[in-house]
């Protein structure tokens, strides 16, 4: 059975003589929403149903949809048995498109629902099956789920409500922020997306792909623990410029360690790839003037357009395969006006700020992507409330540099203000995709979404109790990278905790099959911020992490585990550590993670090699070389004679005197990986 509510339930305040005002847009059409207002569209919320669940934990759950829109919503409330529990809060996660069969953005992911409850608050979500663009329907949800919670838990108290996207749900997440004022009193953008001017990440990361797909292997490993540190060393000069071009972009490096992924080659995430064939329906001559117009890159004397007209020969030149190349580059073409803070692009400009390349007419610049997912908002950093931004080091599809450029629109529009509302969290080893950091992944990366848990729980206490959130990551910006500038727990700033892994003292060691290597993870949580709680170790480098136990949860661990490797190759072993706010192993709920790796270099090996020398006076001298592993031993044993019976082994220390009839000596010596020379033997003199 459904059951209709009139619009003045979706007022914020309670119920008035007086006609509620109606929500409106602003001249630039992002509609301005507030606790009071009436949404016109979203006039009739209709609940469907209410059923107490059990999955995945016990929970009062009410289903319903808004009369005359295609958009539903859910409240996942407290169980009956457990009411007493809410503290006057609710978490909203939004996002605008689904992407997998069956998935209804009104829905909430188990882990959001468990996590609201645990976390003292109701969970509210809203969308439908396909496209829930803008804010303006998580806010009608948010305010008719208030009502809701405030019938079903018999309380009159203010509710306080946090919204949060990752992505495109960001820009959701920011354009509420902008737009809404008394709805929601904190929001989390979460890898954050930015209006950038064109595809110039993208692309630039295609381009890369054209031109560097065959050198990557060897770009990661100068860029892995124990590599050389110098990624263009194998490059010619077409492939230098490229790299150098994608750096100056704001791609990361350390996104290098996964490379298909960054090249758009991983077809779990990319299909058949970045680029296409298609032409762009904005601008249909910029293909001929990329490849006949002097200034554009195909018709360029360098060895970069001798490179991009080489590749369409390999390719065949069709004019699909012309897009495909022109597409990849079009940014240098679409430079945006300088003193937007793009400075990406800043590249592809003279000294003086002029572009260094042709531009296409600004009726042919790339139509802007992400008005409608943000409703319309302008990105001005006005924003209403307390905002606390995650983003990754390893994302190469939300930037570093794009948090950041969004940072100082914030601090330009509330001034001082925004030391008391704004943080920015930056985590290593996490880059866009949440918690798909299963297999392969793994190896390098962390789910992140623990973080964001923290950063909800710590939003809360911030609004609530004036408790300020813990201070931003402390970083700089070079060259369009986000760099961190201290590898220091306390002084690094955020939530993640820090690990360092080490072998054998190093970040790289050169072994043998068999030999023992000791593998010490250091770890360290922010003080105040919590503790070590678990440690695993990689030892293959295959994401498949076992547990090792270190004692009680501390602020700081340090972890030695000994491990043999019997396959020659290169292994990247990894450790994972998690920290927990409350210094809690058996909370599942926002769990710190990180991550390091070292570089194990095995080797078949060969036994010892022995020599010894002989003396006038009756005397040998033993030594003995390992190529990998070391001498661990060198023995030796006398004879009388040959034939006779030679002594016990015992173990060398010094120049063996021969006395007594003694005329022979044998010897050998064992390395650290348990490999023994073959007996050699000498008379004396």
């Amino acid at each position: 059975m459904a059951f209709a509510l009139v619009a003045t339930a979706l007022t914020g305040s309670p119920a008035v003589a007086a006609e509620p005002q109606q929500c409106a847009p602003d001249a630039t059409g992002a509609w301005q929403i507030t606790a009071d207002c009436i949404d016109p569209l979203y006039t009739q919320p209709v609940i469907d149903t209410e059923t107490d669940q059990t999955s995945p934990v016990p929970h009062h759950r009410v289903s319903g949809h808004f009369e005359g829109t295609n958009i539903q919503f859910t409240i996942y409330l407290h169980p009956e048995a457990d009411k007493n529990e809410w503290e006057g809060r609710f978490f909203q996660y939004t996002y605008p498109i689904t992407f997998t069969p069956g998935e209804n953005l009104s829905q909430a992911k188990d882990r959001a629902i468990e996590f609201g409850l645990a976390s003292g608050g109701y969970t509210v979500q809203a969308g439908n099956n396909f496209l829930s663009l803008g804010y303006r329907h998580a806010a009608a949800a948010a305010k008719f789920a208030e009502q809701v919670a405030a019938d079903y838990y018999g309380s009159d108290r203010e509710i306080y409500g946090y919204l949060w996207g990752p992505s495109g749900g960001s820009l959701q997440t920011v354009g509420a922020a902008e737009n809404v004022a008394g709805v929601w009193q904190g929001f989390v953008p979460v890898v954050q997306a930015v209006p950038q001017p064109n595809s110039y990440p993208t692309n630039g990361r295609s381009a890369a792909e054209l031109i560097l797909a065959d050198k990557a292997d060897e770009i990661r490993d100068a860029l892995m623990p124990g590599g050389s540190g110098d990624p263009y060393a194998t490059l010619d000069e077409a492939e230098r410029a490229v790299l150098e071009e994608l750096h100056l972009l704001g791609i990361p490096w350390k996104a290098w360690e996964n490379p298909d992924y960054l090249l758009g080659n991983d077809s779990r995430f990319y299909g058949t790839g970045l680029d296409s064939d298609a032409p762009v329906p904005y601008d249909s001559t910029y293909v001929d003037d990329f490849w006949n117009t002097q200034g554009y890159l195909g018709t360029e004397d360098s060895p970069l357009g001798a490179r991009v007209r080489s590749e369409l020969v390999e390719m065949g030149d069709t004019v699909e395969h012309r897009w495909n190349i022109a597409k990849r580059f079009a940014y240098r073409y679409q430079l945006p006006p300088v003193n937007q803070g793009w400075i990406a692009l800043d590249q592809f400009r003279n000294a003086d700020g002029t572009p260094i390349y042709p531009q296409r007419p600004a009726e042919s610049f790339e139509p802007q992507r992400f008005n409608s997912v943000a409703g319309n908002t302008a990105f001005d950093g006005s924003v209403n409330g307390k905002v606390i931004v995650v983003s990754n080091l390893y994302d190469v599809d939300a930037l570093p540099v794009h948090t950041d450029w969004y940072r100082k629109r914030v601090e330009q529009s509330l001034g001082a203000a925004a030391a008391d509302s704004y943080r920015v969290y930056f985590n290593d080893r996490a880059d866009h995709q949440g918690a798909d950091t299963v297999g392969d992944r793994a190896a390098s990366l962390v789910d992140y979404i623990g973080i964001v848990e923290q950063a909800l729980r710590d939003m809360a206490s911030w609004v609530e109790d004036g408790v300020p959130a813990p201070e931003s990551t402390q970083y700089h910006v070079e060259d369009s990278q986000v760099v961190v500038t201290s590898e220091d727990a306390d002084a690094r700033g955020g939530l993640q905790p820090t690990a360092d892994l080490t072998i054998n003292g190093a970040d790289r060691a050169d072994v043998e099959t068999g030999q023992a290597v000791t593998l010490t993870l250091t770890a360290d949580a922010p003080d105040g911020l919590g503790e070590l709680v678990k440690t695993w170790f990689d030892y293959l480098g295959t994401g498949a992490f076992e547990g090792v136990p270190f004692g009680d949860p501390a602020n700081e661990v340090t972890t030695d585990v000994t491990h043999a490797y019997t396959s020659p190759g290169t292994v990247f072993a990894g450790a994972r550590v998690a920290a927990n706010r409350n210094g809690d192993p058996a909370d599942a709920n926002a769990r710190l993670l990180n991550i390091d790796r070292v570089r194990i270099v095995v080797h078949e090996g060969a036994a010892p090699v022995v020599t010894a020398e002989p003396s006038k006076a009756r005397t040998v001298t033993l030594s003995a070389t390992d190529d990998y592993s070391g001498v661990a031993s060198v023995e030796y044993r006398t004879i009388k004679k040959p034939g006779a019976t030679p002594s016990e082994w015992q173990a060398y220390t010094g120049p063996i005197k021969l006395s007594g009839g003694k005329s022979i000596v044998e010897y050998r010596a064992t390395d650290n990986s348990g490999k023994t020379s073959e007996i050699g033997s000498i008379a004396a003199k």
